[in-house]
């Protein structure tokens, strides 16, 4: 079990870091498509690229993957429930995502 979460995070891990790569590659390729012919200052390279897309994230804080799009839409329906209704939903969700050996 333990070797199952440690292949998932690490999963998850590499695949943030190519989501983070790619995204500064996309960023890197429309910059060098806008910004010059319209301002004419310089092209970015990937690492000027990179640094863009760390300040950028640290500005505007970072946020994870929908994280607000899934609080927004089940934190109403949790808010809701009534207190055997959300002791139902804990029991369903431990015995679909819980204790598995």
């Amino acid at each position: 079990m333990r070797g199952n979460w440690f292949l998932m995070s690490l999963k998850f891990i590499l695949g943030y870091i190519l989501y983070f790569m790619l995204l500064a590659w996309v960023i890197m390729k429309l910059w060098n498509g806008l910004v010059p012919n319209l301002t004419g200052w310089s092209g970015l390279n990937y690492n000027d690229s990179l640094v863009l897309l760390v300040l950028v994230r640290l500005l505007v804080g970072f946020k994870f993957l929908g994280k607000g799009y899934l609080k927004q839409k089940f934190g109403h329906k949790w808010s809701n429930l009534s207190d055997n209704e959300r002791e139902e939903m804990r029991e369903k969700f431990k015995s679909r995502w819980c204790n598995k050996d």
